[in-house]
């Protein structure tokens, strides 16, 4: 028996606003300094280091040397730094009501921009006046210190998060629970998955695998070789291959909340605190509304296609879908656990 619920009329505040360009100035902050801090060296004392410091291709390969300053400026550290930008800010679009994860993109991009590029610059320094472009003993811990200092800084600058909105009341009586004493633990699993998105992935590649041979077929022995080449080889092996391994997801369901898991792709796994969960609900088809890993308008979560589907109604006003033929036993178990959690009783699980 699948239960339908209209849906709310309460509309949806977007909550995780606060800090938001805050946060997305400071995740395109790390490659500027990626870029600038080396770079500010070598023109400020590019005259009193030695002959053979100015680093090709760093740092990719920090051993090989080249003697002018047109070989500096003319390296793909630039194509590097363009790239990472652009990494950082389809990624931070991509969880763009997720604060937790903005600041994990600002800590990435302190690492990968900050720590990288003060090292270098740093290392530079050291080489003023010597005669010699070796590397001084102590430079190794040196930078240690300041990738760590650069992520502690990058998590400091994005100060406090703005708080989720938590759900306190118990579900409505129309809802079906599943009784749960008190020392009942909770523990349900399931897995799903998308033809959908294997199609999009094998379309994906061979689209990428089609523009790919072409270069090779025209001639352009770069591909393999050059960093243009580089990025589009990451690209035809990656992006389909990320996209695949979304489609197939674990539901879990115990005493921390609804988890899904990504087992090929662990990082994008998720978990819906009971905190945010209202009510859940079982559905004969998932509701309208564009639902993904990533959060939408509409909510998050899994839609594999019309069939029944598990719905948390979350306390942001919007929704948390999953495609399975267990629904309603699902539902059941979430809406019995927060009768318990929320009746006044510890869910000790």
């Amino acid at each position: 028996m699948f239960i339908r619920v209209p849906p709310t009329a309460v509309p949806y505040e977007d909550h995780a606003g606060p800090g938001r360009l805050r946060r997305l100035a400071l995740a395109l902050f790390g490659p500027v300094v990626l870029l600038v801090a080396p770079m500010t060296v070598v023109a400020a004392y590019g005259e009193r280091l030695p002959g053979r410091v100015y680093v090709f291709n760093w740092p990719l390969d920090p051993g090989g040397y080249e003697p002018t300053w047109d070989w500096w400026t003319s390296q793909p550290l630039y194509g590097w730094t363009l790239y990472l930008e652009i990494g950082m800010i389809i990624a931070f679009f991509y969880s763009w009501r997720l604060p937790q994860v903005q600041r994990g993109l600002v800590q990435v991009g302190f690492l990968l921009g900050v720590a990288v590029g003060i090292s270098t610059a740093v290392g530079l320094l050291a080489m003023v006046d010597t005669p010699s472009a070796a590397r001084p003993p102590w430079l190794f811990a040196a930078e240690l210190v300041i990738a760590v200092a650069s992520v502690t800084l990058g998590r400091a600058a994005v100060g406090p998060l703005p708080q989720e909105p938590e759900a306190t009341l118990l579900p409505p009586a129309h809802v079906q629970a599943m009784p749960l004493t008190r020392y009942q633990r909770v523990l349900f699993t399931t897995s799903a998955w998308s033809i959908r998105t294997l199609v999009m992935a094998a379309a994906a590649t061979a689209l990428l695998v089609w523009i790919y041979v072409n270069r090779l077929a025209d001639g352009d022995d770069r591909t393999l070789l050059s960093f243009g080449g580089l990025y589009m080889t990451v690209w035809v092996v990656c992006w389909p291959t990320l996209w695949a391994a979304q489609a197939y997801t674990r539901l879990q369901i115990d005493g921390s909340g609804v988890t899904v898991r990504v087992p090929l792709l662990p990082m994008l796994s998720r978990t819906v605190p009971y905190a945010r969960i209202r009510f859940a609900e079982a559905r004969s088809t998932p509701p309208e509304g564009r639902y993904k890993l990533g959060d939408t308008d509409s909510g998050w979560g899994v839609v594999s296609g019309k069939g029944s589907a598990l719905v948390l109604a979350l306390a942001d006003s919007r929704s948390f879908v999953y495609s399975t033929r267990e629904a309603e036993t699902a539902a059941r178990l979430v809406n019995g656990w927060l009768n318990r959690q929320r009746g006044g009783e510890t869910a000790g699980c």
